[in-house]
């Protein structure tokens, strides 16, 4: 609870003027583009421009601070909840509805610079928190050109953190025959675990892991797939992992990743606020979508409009 307090005096003091309209925004909700870190880099994105803009900002890591003490699920009632603790007049909950590359052509090297045009398509739900009602709806697109992406890093050495929460895999897109990462982070330890991986689409073949079990000192448990069954390389298609309590073999989460025979430029995972990253396609079509966006939503929450 003392960082929950720590970060809401914080959000406090980023508010500016007494009596000045605050803005709460939420970490973004995913559709699947494949980037990393969309929820809060695309949430603190538009937290600077609305700064800039004169407009008294609850940044979505002290949303995020409230709702992790609380143990609650990412949900916009959860962020409405948080918004009205943390005394916002107004709650953004942004989503990457999609995010389109054309004129790509990657290959598999040591360094790969290509060129690509993208296209963002962002929607915000404008939310007024003393009324308990949504005051617009806002959609807009944005287009960019550049690279495709300066480098193999991205594809090697920027996975999702697997003990971040629930069971998760390191990646959502693998190419065949790279090690899928798989981790859980155990809210009651001490348990046993194990997983399977299979097909999506059929029982076999399949995978079990080792069995781990956690501890109060250590909950999080971490296992990596070869990508073979036996001594068969997993064929391109989607897989589904499955994690199993070991004392009564009952299924306690799933987690679906796709393997890939080629090297697609969508697939890549790249991580949203890396210093390449600010040269891709991709983040020039989401910030124009949001720039789009924000004289909308400058007239709503301004007084007078």
């Amino acid at each position: 609870m003392g960082k929950l307090v720590v970060l809401a005096v914080c959000a406090a003091l980023l508010l500016g003027k007494a009596g000045e309209i605050t803005v709460a925004v939420a970490p973004f909700f995913d559709r699947g583009s494949g980037l990393v870190g969309v929820d809060f880099g695309l949430a603190e994105t538009l937290e600077a421009k609305l700064r800039n803009a004169g407009i008294g900002v609850i940044p979505a890591r002290a949303l995020e601070s409230l709702r992790l003490s609380q143990n609650l699920p990412r949900t916009p009632e959860t962020w409405k909840g948080a918004a009205a603790a943390l005394h916002a007049d107004y709650l953004l909950l942004g989503t990457l509805e999609g995010l389109q590359t054309s004129q790509i052509s990657l290959t598999l090297g040591f360094l790969v610079i290509q060129g690509a045009s993208a296209q963002a398509e962002i929607s915000l739900v404008v939310w007024d928190v003393a009324q308990a009602r949504v005051l617009a709806t806002l959609r807009e697109k944005g287009t960019g050109q550049g690279q495709a992406t300066a480098s193999l890093r991205f594809f090697f050495a920027l996975p999702f953190d697997v003990c971040a929460g629930g069971f998760r895999t390191n990646k959502a897109v693998y190419l065949q025959g790279e090690p899928v990462v798989l981790g859980y982070l155990d809210p009651t330890p001490p348990r046993s675990f194990y997983v399977v991986i299979r097909p999506a689409a059929s029982a076999a073949p399949s995978w079990t892991s080792p069995l781990l079990s956690s501890s109060p000192a250590a909950p999080c448990l971490t296992w990596t797939w070869d990508g073979y069954f036996g001594a068969t390389l997993a064929d391109p298609g989607v897989y589904v992992a499955e994690l199993y309590e070991a004392t009564t073999s009952t299924l306690v989460a799933t987690r679906t990743f796709e393997v890939q025979g080629t090297f697609a430029g969508w697939a890549l995972e790249l991580r949203f606020g890396a210093p390449e990253f600010a040269g891709t396609a991709w983040y020039q079509a989401l910030t124009s979508a949001l720039d789009a966006l924000l004289p909308k939503v400058l007239s709503l929450v301004r007084p007078g409009g």
